[in-house]
């Protein structure tokens, strides 16, 4: 990816032959930091996705004012630190921010701005990628989703993506043709599971889902999925591992905010993430146990095939996650930015428990983590990912928020 850098520079400044020369050198160590991860500063090329703007120089603002019409959000301001350079950034912020504009401020030494550049790109192609995508809700959100419902035509507006209503009686269609697609892991699944007609029957549940993901162009779904215990004493669970796994972001109980969640972690990290239910609290040691039925399959060292907790049915995925840090997060159903959740923690057990979901972990989370759970409205379930992603993931919910409020206004 090309970089656009555009340097501001007073009319003193540019006298200064020696800082001109330094400044230069400034971003050729960047782009030294840069280029194992296909990242290039160059200037004046506008053909790039985004333009960062090098202020050189205190008395660069009247500069930086005829230039923001040409510049697209959010707008990167760039400081050496030197020069007054600094100071003028945070003024040029300042109007930004009192313009309704997103701005950030890059200082600090070569690797620490590398790091913020390469966070920032992650940011802005997530933002592209996500344009005009398709995401399907099959049947309803559960009957005990009562806070989970989203306005779809907020998401459409705010978001850029469209959810496809695909009604649970075509899902049941598709299911009842018994017809499978090819599917991973087909030899590794037969042995782990000795029941051959509860797994084909999950496995008629996937081929359903990668059929309607065909016909409605779907990058991602929610589906209903507890209507499948009563008509087919089966489940998804199997099904959704297989699909977060190939990079079909698939979520349970129709909970379309878990689904945002998901597919806007997918989109910033390029990874899977757990839903989860945040289902014990241990105040005493700080840790939260989070436990579900379901996990993407390259999310675990290791995986047994079970039953559904709740049912006793079809095929529940009990995973040996990897100990180690993790961001938690969760888009609210009301899609505000400021109201999303999001801490950072660590697994530190797989649990075993009796009465909860088949995959167990237990979280240590940092300071606002267990407040979260009782301060923040975000429904039931949690999303986990093992990216450090908390940053990214408020900075693109803000992009999505600050552009819908100038299309609002």
């Amino acid at each position: 990816m090309n970089i656009n850098v555009i340097r501001l520079q007073s009319t003193l400044f540019k006298k200064e032959k020696q800082a001109i020369k330094e400044n230069n050198n400034f971003l050729e160590e960047i782009n030294n930091e840069l280029i194992n991860d296909d990242i290039i500063l160059l200037e004046n090329d506008d053909s790039a996705p985004f333009s960062m703007v090098f202020v050189e120089s205190g008395g660069s603002e009247p500069l930086f004012l005829e230039l923001l019409p040409k510049l697209k959000e959010p707008i990167i301001l760039l400081s050496n630190g030197k020069n007054n350079s600094l100071p003028a950034c945070l003024e040029i912020k300042t109007y930004c921010s009192q313009q309704k504009l997103i701005s950030l401020v890059f200082t600090g030494g070569e690797d620490q701005i590398a790091d913020a550049i390469k966070e920032t790109a992650n940011v802005i192609n997530a933002y592209n990628y996500l344009q005009d995508q398709n995401l399907g809700v099959i049947g309803h959100p559960s009957d005990w989703l009562i806070a989970s419902q989203v306005d779809y035509q907020l998401v459409e507006d705010k978001f850029h993506l469209h959810l496809i209503d695909i009604s649970m009686e075509e899902f049941f269609s598709e299911i009842d043709k018994k017809e499978m697609v090819e599917i991973p892991h087909f030899a590794t699944l037969n042995k782990k599971f000795k029941n051959k007609d509860t797994l084909d029957g999950a496995l008629y549940i996937y081929s359903a889902l990668k059929r309607l993901i065909d016909k409605y162009h779907l990058s991602g779904l929610t589906v209903r999925c507890f209507d499948l215990l009563g008509k087919y004493k089966n489940t998804s669970c199997l099904a959704f591992a297989l699909l977060n796994e190939e990079g079909i972001t698939a979520t349970c109980e129709g909970d379309v905010p878990s689904l945002l969640t998901m597919h806007f972690l997918r989109a910033i990290t390029g990874l899977p993430s757990f839903q989860a239910n945040p289902s014990r609290v241990n105040f005493k040691e700080n840790t939260i146990l989070f436990a579900h039925c379901t996990l993407p399959l390259n999310m675990c060292n290791d995986y047994t095939l079970t039953t559904h907790f709740e049912s006793g049915l079809g095929i529940g995925i009990k995973g040996e996650m990897p100990l180690g840090k993790v961001t938690i997060a969760k888009i609210t159903p009301d899609l505000v930015a400021d109201h999303a959740v999001g801490f950072s923690g660590t697994i530190k057990n797989n649990l075993s428990l009796p009465n909860y979901c088949r995959t167990q972990i237990e979280i240590e989370p940092d300071e606002s983590g267990i407040i979260s759970l009782f301060k923040d409205d975000f429904g039931n379930h949690l999303v986990v990912s093992y990216a450090d992603c908390l940053g990214s993931f408020f900075t693109l919910l803000n992009l999505f928020e600050k552009k819908f409020e100038k299309q609002s206004q």
